[in-house]
This record gives C-alpha cells, structure tokens and sequence, in this order.
C-alpha cells in the first residue's frame, strides 16, 4: 500500500504562480486525503496528464523556466519527467517502473538522468531543492541511462518546475525485480536504505 500525503512537510499552497491547481492537489483531492495503492496513484496522475497541453514538437529551452505540466514524446535537459518504463533486466537487481527523472544528457535513442524516487521524501525534497538553485549533490545509485524505445506509450509528463517540489511526493514509485518475465514488488524503503548505504558516493556539481 502507498503512504498517504501526511507523512512529509511540503510547501503550504499548491496553486502555481498562474493560478491553477499542481498536480499533486488534483490528486490528493481525488483521494480524499486517504491512502491508495500504487497502481491508484500512477493511473490517476496518467488520468490528469490527459488535460495537458501535448508537445510533440521536440523542441523546448532548457533555460526558460516552464509554466505548465505538458506532455511530450521525447525529452530535455534540464527537465523532470515521470513515465512508464520496462526496463532491460540483464544487470539490474530491481528497477522503477514509474520512475521520476531529472534529465542530464537526452539523445535520439536514449537518455540519462537522476531517478529521484531512490531517495526517501525528506532526501529528494533537498537533493530537488538543490536542483532548482542549479546545483547536483546526489548519490550514484539515483543516476540511471533510459531507452527512449522502453518507454510506454513513448509519452513523458514534463513536470512545470513551480511543481517540482510537491510532485516529488506523489507515492508512484514501483519497485520491482524481473525473472524470467514475471514481476515481483520490491519494498521501496528497501531501495531507500540501499542508497544510504551508499549516500556519500555522490556525484556533485552545477546542473546550470
């Protein structure tokens, strides 16, 4: 079962600079404040990136700061997506089906990024925060390469950064371990302590 929105302090308003509701209130609005599965929450956020503005033009500045949610069909620099993603199994002990990536380098084929659900809420709420101020502080283990063909649908949510600090917080992170096909569920507060075990092997520097 996914934690509810209780758990964690985040910033009091949820309305973005333009006056619309984030992401993360039409959620909790739509769940009463109650908790739900997993699965509730990733086919409710897909839900609402249904009302987005689509963006198949593959263009985008990375230094404009973006306004609103959009959906696109490939990936920037510099931006937060979530998406679905089945990943290739050869080397991974587990990996997120659902993952939330900040982007560092995007090409044709593939993309590279910092999944920020490998940290715990309180973790991804600072190393998110240093993002926004252009800074990287972040351990090894968040840093993942992307296929853009494993993406489903090849659709990402491009996340408007005045949302960043509250979408972070939605429980859609899926953990699972792939054998021979078949999907088990990994306990994400066991992903969580594997990367403490390894918090300070970081990769720092400027994201400007």
């Amino acid at each position: 079962m996914a934690q509810g929105f209780g758990s964690t302090a985040i910033r009091t308003t949820n309305i973005t600079p333009n006056g619309y509701e984030t992401l993360f209130q039409r959620i909790k609005t739509l769940s009463s404040g109650q908790k739900k599965s997993i699965n509730w929450y990733i086919s409710a956020v897909k839900s609402e990136s249904g009302k987005y503005t689509k963006n198949f033009t593959n263009t985008g500045n990375t230094q404009v700061t973006q306004t609103q949610n959009e959906v696109r069909n490939t990936t920037l620099e510099k931006h937060i997506y979530m998406f679905e993603y089945k990943a290739k199994m050869r080397w991974l002990p587990y990996y997120d089906k659902f993952p939330l990536v900040y982007v560092l380098k995007s090409s044709g084929t593939e993309f590279t990024g910092v999944n920020l659900h490998y940290l715990s809420p309180k973790k991804r709420i600072i190393a998110t925060r240093k993002l926004l101020a252009g800074r990287i502080d972040i351990p090894k283990a968040c840093f993942h390469k992307y296929l853009h063909n494993h993406v489903q649908e090849g659709v990402y949510i491009d996340l408007a950064q005045a949302e960043w600090d509250t979408a972070i917080l939605l429980p859609t992170e899926e953990f699972v371990r792939s054998i021979n096909g078949m999907n088990f569920p990994i306990d994400k507060k066991v992903v969580w302590k594997d990367t403490d075990d390894t918090f300070y092997d970081k990769i720092r520097g400027q994201s400007k």
